[in-house]
């Protein structure tokens, strides 16, 4: 249960705003947002090591590439459905494309789209000269590519972008309330994002999520309503939102991302308390950043 903020040219500093959770079973293995080897060192993403996912691990979730190519997913939420294809490759094949547009390398996409598990894509080229070359595609529930506007607010999580979940609609007022504040410098800017990603508080008042633990199927339910998703036990594996990602570009292509984990494993606490969630701990720090310009 992803969640997804953006906005682009909204903002008298910044080109490009955006703020997104990744939820996830934290024993999934994965690697960090990196620049990737040669020949695809122009990719800062994280990568999918899951066996099952590409065969070449090089699958990912969200990415920004040193030209300014954009791109993020988010599954679609249904009974499992495990398609021909992994949906980690979707993004990765956009950030490699090259000089295809986001609307022409979603076209080609549609024309197999019914391979993957149910999905939304978002892709852009936010290079100086590519401003306005941003779409949105799913392949549930009928929806067709679809141009992302300058100026709006956008928000996203596991249904179809014109179908949001309460906590999409709570998330993009905050969200928008913060772009709004352009006295903010950039740090201040940068953790008000991460405050609004770090949100815990249900939209509809609904039990904790330690209320329902015991539920796995209530508890997916109740995660609907919150921005930021508590651990949780799902089956023998425990699942929360693991890493949250900031990134700004401002009106001169300089571009920081940062990628901050939530969770490190503490081996010593599962055993104390023969309980899987107590395999993980809190952590607070900066995370990872990268600075690079796009328009260069």
């Amino acid at each position: 249960m992803c969640i997804l903020f953006w906005t682009v040219n909204s903002h008298p500093k910044y080109r490009f705003i955006f703020a997104g959770n990744r939820d996830e079973f934290l024993d999934r293995p994965t690697a960090a947002a990196h620049f990737w080897p040669s020949p695809h060192e122009h990719i800062l993403a994280g990568t999918d090591l899951e066996a099952s996912a590409t065969p070449s691990h090089d699958g990912t979730w969200l990415g920004i590439t040193r030209d300014g190519r954009f791109a993020a997913l988010t599954n679609y939420r249904e009974q499992k459905y495990l398609g021909r294809r992994s949906r980690g490759a979707l993004t990765r094949d956009f950030l490699r494309s090259g000089n295809d547009s986001a609307i022409g390398y979603m076209k080609d996409l549609k024309e197999h789209a019914s391979e993957y598990g149910g999905f939304s894509l978002i892709c852009m080229n936010l290079k100086g000269d590519h401003q306005k070359d941003m779409a949105y595609f799913s392949n549930r529930e009928g929806v067709d590519i679809t141009p992302l506007s300058q100026g709006e607010i956008y928000g996203l999580s596991n249904s179809v972008l014109d179908k949001p979940w309460e906590k999409v609609d709570n998330g993009r007022a905050l969200f928008k309330d913060i772009v709004n504040q352009s006295h903010l410098s950039k740090e201040q800017l940068i953790e008000s994002l991460f405050d609004l990603l770090r949100t815990t508080k249900d939209t509809c008042g609904s039990p904790t999520m330690e209320d329902i633990n015991q539920d796995p199927a209530v508890a997916l339910e109740k995660a609907k309503k919150r921005i930021f998703i508590p651990l949780f036990l799902f089956g023998t594996s425990v699942y929360g939102t693991r890493t949250s990602t900031v990134i700004l570009v401002d009106h001169e292509g300089n571009t920081t991302f940062i990628e901050r984990d939530h969770y490190i494993a503490d081996e010593q606490g599962q055993r104390e308390d023969n309980d899987q969630k107590a395999a993980y701990k809190p952590v607070v720090d900066h995370g990872r950043t990268f600075y690079f310009n796009i328009d260069n």
